[in-house]
């Protein structure tokens, strides 16, 4: 499995991804690959201390 247009492109996740924020919210999403900084670039802009998994 790697990246292809279908996957990166701009119709990327339509199908499964259906987000309505209120008037005035903004919605930003953080992507990549695993290890790469995503849950400390968060914590770091959100002061909070989230903690993420994968559980069976």
């Amino acid at each position: 499995m790697g990246l292809t247009h279908s996957s990166t492109g701009l119709g990327a996740g339509r199908e499964e991804l259906f987000l309505q924020p209120r008037p005035g919210e903004r919605v930003i999403a953080l992507a990549g690959n695993p290890n790469v900084g995503k849950s400390t670039l968060f914590n770091a802009l959100t002061g909070l201390h989230q903690h993420t998994g994968h559980s069976k």
